[in-house]
This record gives C-alpha cells, structure tokens and sequence, in this order.
C-alpha cells in the first residue's frame, strides 16, 4: 500500500466521536505527524499528558498538509474559511453528513483547496472519549470534489481514508444529499419521533424490548448534529419521507 512521505503533518480540528477517530486510525495506521486542535479540556488534558501536538488554538495547524475539520455541520464552512487564513496551503477535509452547501461556501474563497468528504460510519455516541480507531474499517467513506478540484489532491485523501480502513467513493454533492436523506437522516427524524411519542408511557416502556431498541438507537445521536441534519437536509427529507 502506498505511504506518505516523511514529515507529513495532518491537523485535526475538534475530537469528538469522528475528529476522534480519525486521530486514533491515523496513529494506528498512517504514520503522519498529527496535530490537534479542541476546546474540551478534558480531551485538551488528556493529550496533552500523552505528549500530543494538541493546541486549544486553531494556530497548532498552521503548517498541516492536510486538515479534517470536524465542527458541528452548520459551523463548518465558517470553520474553514478561518482556518484558511491561518494556512493557505493546506487541503480541507471536512466530514460532514451535508455537502452540497458547504462546498457551494467553500467555492467562494478563492485560493482554498477543499474537497468535502463523510465517513459513512458512526455510533449513536459522541466525544472524544466514545471515539476509536476501527470505527473506520470497512466503511464506505464518500468524497465530494468540486469541480475544480486537483486530481492529485482527490488521490491524497483516498490514500488517507484507505489508511484508515475505509473505501473511499467518489460521488457529486447533490447526489450525497438526496442519498443521505433517505438512509441516515430520516432513519434519524423517524427514531426521534418514535421515543418522543412513547417514552412517556409507562406501560409501552415496561414491555419495550429488543425491537423498541433497535428502532430507537439513533434518538441518541447528538442533539446538534441531529438539528443540522433536519434543518439543512430539509426538502431532500421530505421527498424521502413521501
């Protein structure tokens, strides 16, 4: 399997369940120098004793070859656009469960290298500390390029997310959106609505079981994501929904 090449510097932005992961798959697997950047003092804390490049200031990723932006979906493209003014010449990977407007945002700064990325894999928990390095492995992991994006730079993060374990896919944006929709985000709405609706009775929650579970997992998901998801996916959720 191909390598990277010495000294390559790949900058993490927020650790939670997937900035985790990626942390944790590339310390197992990638072999790149990795730098972090988080504003949880506990995760802060906890790298920091292990000896980590770890910063609770975005300046930790100033001379990163390669930056995975994992802030909350709404956030995201302002995240970038800030980060780019701290380093011109990294490529931009977001993670995010919506590209087509990201990627719309990003377009408009000129000069920023970005190509829009999602793992498909994940757990109804989230933080850094319910993050681990095979969540990863065997998963499809789709990226989204801009039209104008290098080819060389399309390449690069297929050769990190095969490193992490995963199969990278290449799909158009608004392609992602509507595919989503149907398989993650409105699974989501539709577990939400079903424990809303019930949780509140006693004699439905006495006699819930291993069904009930199963169907009501996704009511855990982080409640920011969730609200992103809902709000920004919202036509491509209805048309699923129909």
């Amino acid at each position: 399997m191909q390598q990277l090449q010495n000294n390559f510097k790949i900058g993490i932005y927020s650790l939670g369940l997937i900035g985790g992961s990626i942390y944790k798959a590339l310390i197992k697997n990638g072999g790149a120098e990795l730098y972090a950047c988080t504003s949880n003092d506990e995760t802060f804390e906890m790298l920091q004793k292990e000896g980590a490049y770890v910063s609770k200031y975005p300046d930790i990723l100033s001379e990163c070859d390669v930056i995975f932006v994992c802030s909350p979906i709404s956030k995201t493209a302002e995240t970038i656009k800030k980060l780019f003014e701290i380093n011109k010449n990294a490529l931009f990977a977001d993670v995010e469960s919506l590209k087509a407007d990201i990627t719309a945002e990003i377009e408009k700064t000129e000069g920023c290298r970005f190509i829009g990325t999602h793992p498909m894999a994940g757990t109804e928990f989230s933080g850094y500390n319910a993050s681990f390095a095979e969540l990863f492995e065997g998963a499809v992991w789709v990226l989204t390029p801009p039209k104008d994006a290098k080819q060389e730079d399309i390449n690069l993060l297929s050769l990190l997310t095969t490193l992490m374990g995963a199969k990278p896919i290449i799909m158009n944006s608004l392609e992602h959106d509507r595919a989503v929709a149907a398989i993650s985000h409105l699974p989501m709405l539709l577990s939400q609505s079903l424990m809303l609706s019930f949780k509140d009775d006693n004699n439905a929650m006495k006699l819930a079981a291993s069904g009930f579970r199963d169907m009501t997992r996704l009511a855990l998901s982080n409640k920011i994501m969730a609200k992103d998801m809902l709000v920004l996916n919202k036509e491509n959720i209805k048309q699923a929904l129909n």
